[in-house]
């Protein structure tokens, strides 16, 4: 629950503690009705008046939140006994009402079915001493009893809104969390790629500044259509969501290898991939060929795309010498490298995330071979 919603419920609530307060009209009418002095006036209505202000003072503290102080539910029992004797069975048919609701927002459990049970008590002896007969007020002890399972269910039911409340804003916040969690990593994998790109591209054109600067000027060209492409993708991310297609990926894995004198030979895959399997195979191609350009000193790689019945996979194979490379096979689930001490960048952890909750998983490692290897598997009914 927000703070907006909270301030318009809690104030309501408080309007209405204020208006059981009308109750008490009753037994004042008759009180009046008798015609008593000024002296028994005067002190029925301060104790009339601190017992409403015990009352909204503990409902005005409960609807805040926090239990009613122990003054003000003791003058509260205090003032309601005191004028037992003085109002009659009008204070006592009325009185019940408030300290029930009191005391089960002072007491819990065992100790406020024996508190309901002593109120109920002492309104039928008050009755009798006045002279009510036990047959006019068998009803009483089941009013009390009725009330305290009420009061109890509405306070239950309280708690378990707010727990409620607690939850949704819990929810909402990691749906932030999770949000900026997917935003960050949809950054890392659209730039990581590119802005690697321009790097080799940049050198590249650096040293064929003055050996050939028509082919600089043309390396230059790309660096900056490349640069455009990025803040075009940035804004995409930024509005909303962008798949990448698989056919681009590896388009541009095959010119940014090349540059950086790396053969590539692409296996296609032997049937029809899903849009969501692809999507996600896309954003292994980026990031696989992404790590190959920075961290290896491959001459040769290789990607296979293979699809089943049930999921579509993709291997990206180097045969450069690998640098803190996890053993082969190992298995990353959330980032997370099982059974050896490999941790993975932030590309490897946010491309595994994607991979895991779309039901799918990825594999890295080193070969017996030698070189280095990236295997994602992504089932064809993705899953959300």
């Amino acid at each position: 629950m927000s703070l907006k919603e909270a301030g318009p419920r809690r104030a309501a609530s408080r309007a209405g503690a204020l208006a059981w307060l009308l109750l008490l009209g009753w037994p004042l009418w008759s009180f009046f009705a008798a015609a008593p002095g000024p002296g028994p006036v005067v002190g029925v209505l301060a104790a009339v008046a601190a017992f409403a202000a015990c009352w909204l003072g503990a409902m005005w503290r409960m609807f805040g939140g926090r239990r009613p102080s122990v003054w003000a539910v003791a003058g509260l029992l205090v003032t309601a006994s005191s004028l037992l004797p003085v109002l009659g069975p009008p204070w006592a048919y009325v009185s019940f009402v408030f300290v029930v609701s009191t005391l089960a927002t002072a007491l819990t459990g065992a100790a406020f079915a024996a508190a309901t049970a002593v109120t109920a008590i002492v309104e039928v002896v008050a009755l009798v001493l006045r002279g009510v007969s036990f047959g006019g007020i068998w009803w009483v002890p089941v009013a009390v009893a009725v009330q305290a399972a009420t009061v109890n269910s509405l306070m239950r039911m309280g708690l378990l809104l707010a727990r409620l409340d607690a939850a949704r804003a819990e929810v909402a916040q990691l749906a932030v969390e999770n949000e900026r969690l997917r935003f960050a990593r949809d950054l890392h994998d659209i730039l990581g790629h590119t802005l690697t790109t321009i790097t080799i591209r940049s050198q590249l054109a650096t040293r064929l500044a003055h050996t050939d600067p028509d082919r600089a000027a043309r390396e230059m060209t790309d660096v900056e259509r490349s640069a455009r492409q990025a803040l075009d993708e940035v804004r995409h991310a930024v509005s909303g969501y962008r798949a990448p297609a698989l056919s681009e990926e590896l388009d541009k894995a095959a010119r940014g290898l090349r540059l950086a004198g790396i053969e590539l030979a692409v296996s296609p895959a032997d049937g029809p991939i899903p849009a969501a399997a692809e999507a996600l195979l896309a954003w292994v191609v980026r990031e696989a060929a992404t790590n190959v350009l920075r961290h290896s000193r491959a001459r040769r790689c290789w990607i296979d795309l293979r699809v089943d019945a049930t999921a579509a996979s993709l291997e990206v194979r180097d045969d450069g010498p690998p640098a803190n490379s996890p053993p082969e096979g190992g298995l990353l689930e959330a980032g997370v490298q099982r059974g050896g001490q490999h941790r993975p960048g932030s590309g490897l952890t946010g491309l595994a995330e994607r991979l895991t909750q779309a039901g799918g998983l990825l594999e890295v490692g080193r070969p017996a071979g030698g070189g280095y290897r990236l295997y994602a598997r992504v089932p064809l009914a993705v899953t959300s």
